[in-house]
């Protein structure tokens, strides 16, 4: 499927939750100046439309998403032309998220998404179904294997690399909601992996790193049409920057309180 910037006019006022629920921070401020990256926010139903093209609206929870809107300024929007594998629109408790089923749900957004020749810092909100042991989050293909995944299994499998080269694997993900961020530092390799607030750290070089080929990067799966991830997806922040300590700070809290929790 053949990404394009779009652009849409009309746009839906957002709910205002979750903004209120994390003291008003808005990741908005982390892409100032040009900076690359996404921010996906199933609970802004203003982003969510119901086909690729965005023409239609997601009005109610039980609705297929075949289009999110990145809400960082950047045009990265994810998209899904096939309808069946479309992830559903849900509500529930005062909170909104994307329910991928495991099986074929899986969007698809511009590898400039990632920014993966520079730095990179990634937050995501889920929950996971941990009963699918090779699951993955999100994948972005390179020449030699998956370049990230983020596995909801029996393990959280982190690659900034090559296949080849390695991967870090730490805590297991429980099926009830948590944060996954992580951070590379192109320049001196170092980069962390974090479930909550435990976190692995360790050092890959640029050197290890392969250029993607196939100039996107799946959300819901690690590879086109397959390893599905089966849980809720609340929302993400992608950014070609590292975090600030307080910047740190402000994602984690925001992307807890797009699953109702304070941490």
């Amino acid at each position: 499927m053949q990404m394009r910037n779009l652009a849409f006019r009309g746009l839906r006022l957002p709910r205002l939750g979750a903004m209120m629920r994390s003291g008003g921070f808005s990741p908005a401020s982390l892409f100032a100046g040009g900076t690359e990256g996404a921010w996906y926010d199933p609970s802004d139903l203003s982003t969510l439309f119901k086909d690729a093209a965005g023409t239609t609206p997601v009005t109610a929870s039980g609705q297929p998403v075949g289009l999110m809107l990145d809400k960082s300024g950047r045009a990265n929007h994810a998209a899904q032309a096939i309808a069946a594998a479309r992830p559903i629109y849900t509500e529930g408790s005062g909170l909104a998220w994307l329910a991928f089923d495991g099986v074929g749900d899986e969007m698809e957004a511009p590898n400039a998404a990632f920014n993966l020749t520079g730095d990179l810092t990634m937050g995501f909100a889920i929950s996971a179904d941990s009963t699918l042991k090779s699951e993955y989050l999100c994948g972005g293909v390179d020449d030699d294997g998956h370049l990230l995944l983020f596995s909801a299994g029996d393990e959280l499998r982190y690659l900034p690399i090559n296949r080849s080269s390695g991967e870090v694997r730490t805590g297991r993900v429980p099926e009830s909601n948590a944060l996954i961020l992580t951070s590379w530092d192109r320049s001196t390799g170092d980069f962390a992996v974090a479930l909550d607030s435990v976190e692995t750290t360790g050092s890959k070089t640029a050197a290890d790193v392969g250029a993607p080929s196939q100039g996107f990067t799946l959300i819901g799966a690690g590879n086109p049409g397959g390893r599905h991830f089966n849980g809720r997806f609340y929302g993400g922040i992608l950014r070609g920057s590292l975090n600030s300590e307080s910047e740190k700070v402000l994602v984690k809290t925001y992307l807890a309180s797009l699953q109702g929790r304070t941490l």
